[in-house]
């Protein structure tokens, strides 16, 4: 890992990140908390499908402001898919949940809804693999002062399998 990023400053933190499905709270350490939303379908179209997630975030040790988020090698049941850049800025406060502003876009293209709409009507699972990175840059206060950071964040969960509910 490089140490800056887009001129922020890489800081390694302990975040953990969980779904609204887990019922055991992570375990160990950590600076911040991260729980996401089920996946819901926006659109169907030719070109794929686009579904919309929300998150919310609970900083322990600080407060801040998060400029944006990038999204890396992201992988639904091992098939790649893309997630906009998060271009929404927002505050949080030490302590206090908060919820994103606006859900977080991901698109499966063609290529990938047809490999997965296969795997799905051969192995229909109730639950789908997640992983890939997010790069979450921002400015973080910690006792009085402020750091322009960016904070990588591994995902590796399991969410609702959002076809079933819709079909």
């Amino acid at each position: 890992m490089p140490d800056k990023i887009r001129g922020y400053k890489v800081y390694d933190a302990k975040i953990s990140v969980k779904t609204e499905n887990d019922k055991i709270e992570p375990k160990g350490v950590s600076e911040a908390f991260v729980n996401i939303g089920e996946p819901e379908i926006a659109d169907v179209s030719l070109t794929g499908i686009t579904l919309e997630l929300s998150a919310e975030i609970l900083g322990l040790e600080q407060s801040g402001r998060v400029d944006f988020l990038t999204f890396h090698d992201f992988r639904v049941n091992g098939l790649p898919v893309e997630i906009e850049e998060y271009k929404e800025s927002f505050a949080f406060k030490k302590n206090q949940p908060t919820q994103l502003p606006k859900s977080v876009v991901i698109f499966l293209g063609a290529a990938q809804t047809l490999r997965g709409a296969l795997k799905e009507l051969k192995d229909s699972k109730n639950e789908w693999q997640v992983t890939g990175r997010v790069f979450v840059f921002g400015r973080f206060k910690k006792f009085g002062f402020s750091f322009k950071r960016v904070v990588p964040v591994e995902i590796n969960i399991k969410i609702k399998n959002p076809l079933q509910k819709n079909l």
